[in-house]
């Protein structure tokens, strides 16, 4: 019971977002099931919770009780079931990490939730027993690695959830790339809210994946890397100016300024293999209507596409699966699979016709 409920605190606050001081203060009730609308369809489930941090009363002072939080979270289904499930480990009413019903030695007085501290203690006692049960049951390859970084302890979960989101569409949070906007798909309904908190962490963490999105650029020209297509020139005076970061804490203010610079707008697509170095005027995704593009909508005829030798490289592969494919697939849908891969292998031909690098001086 004590490894279940600290699996629920990791699933809602990686999944969400939340601080974990809000996770823990969460209250039964706190995420009921929504009503269908007039046309029968249901809505998605919202968390309210309780602020600390920011909480205060009219005269500015800090109220320790805390305060209902404005904007309500926006579970996503892991959420709502590991909500569930506390609501079941404690009595009708009562707080979902209530200490009494969660530690069942006792060892504390009073009332109230399981502390941060405690919380983060049994994370670390949950991946020794998490191990020893992969180890038992002969799973080498579910046993949790050793951290380089030390503890896990309990900021690290929201920290990584917007690492992963604001390098989408590579990452791994697969409702923020069916969103596709990069910028805006915690705001889309991953783990919604107003503009402060997980918002701010996503804002510096975008501007982290931006410079290293040009850092990566950068060294790769450098070492003879091919680029091509129409905005191949934007990318490479993008690329030159990493430098300038690298190895430098971004603050919030430079993130601020990073995110505001229209020359730093270089987004990978791995997806897509193309790269897209944004121009709004330029944009098909959206035709410009938007400061970010929508990467779920690129348009091969777009004037902000650029590719690489890598892309290309990754084209043939994918042609060749496709032909692979084509040969047990019935009539036609192997022409439409063949098609594509013909497709795909004249895109990296013009790649490598056209392609420019610094070292042969095209650049």
């Amino acid at each position: 019971m004590r490894q279940l409920g600290t699996a629920c605190f990791i699933v809602i606050a990686y999944l969400t977002g939340m601080r974990p001081g809000e996770a823990a203060g969460l209250c039964s009730g706190c995420c009921p099931d929504p009503e269908p609308d007039s046309a029968g369809r249901t809505g998605r489930h919202l968390i309210t919770s309780t602020v600390y941090k920011t909480a205060r009363d009219d005269d500015g002072n800090h109220r320790s009780e805390g305060e209902v939080r404005d904007a309500p979270w926006v579970a996503i289904a892991p959420v709502v079931n590991a909500i569930r499930v506390l609501e079941r480990m404690v009595p009708p009413g009562q707080l979902p990490f209530d200490h009494h019903a969660h530690d069942l030695r006792g060892t504390r007085a009073g009332t109230g939730s399981l502390t941060v501290h405690t919380l983060g203690t049994r994370v670390e006692d949950f991946i020794t027993w998490a191990n020893h049960e992969a180890a038992a049951c002969g799973l080498a390859h579910e046993v949790i690695p050793p951290d380089p970084h030390g503890r896990i302890g309990t900021e690290r979960f929201r920290r990584s959830l917007a690492w992963h989101i604001a390098r989408r569409p590579g990452g791994l949070v697969a409702l923020a790339m069916q969103y596709g906007h990069l910028r805006t798909s915690v705001a889309a309904g991953y783990a919604a809210r107003s503009r402060d908190g997980i918002h701010d962490l996503l804002d510096a963490e975008t501007a982290r994946a931006t410079i290293d999105t040009v850092a990566d650029l950068n060294a790769a020209l450098e070492d003879g890397l091919g680029i091509s297509g129409p905005a191949a020139r934007r990318a490479i005076k993008a690329a030159a100016t990493a430098p300038q970061y690298t190895g430098t804490v971004i603050t919030a203010w430079q993130s601020r300024q990073i995110l505001a610079n229209p020359h730093l707008a270089v987004y990978d697509n791995p997806h897509t293999l193309l790269m897209c170095v944004y121009k709004r005027d330029k944009a098909l995704c959206h035709r410009g209507l938007k400061d970010t593009p929508s990467l779920d909508q690129c348009v091969p005829a777009c004037a902000n596409i650029a590719r690489t030798d890598q892309h290309a490289t990754g084209l043939q592969l994918r042609a060749t699966a496709l032909d692979q494919q084509a040969a047990h697939a019935p009539g036609p849908l192997s022409e439409r699979l063949r098609d594509n891969a013909a497709r795909l292998r004249d895109l990296a031909d013009t790649h490598h016709r056209t392609r420019i690098s610094l070292q042969d001086g095209t650049a």
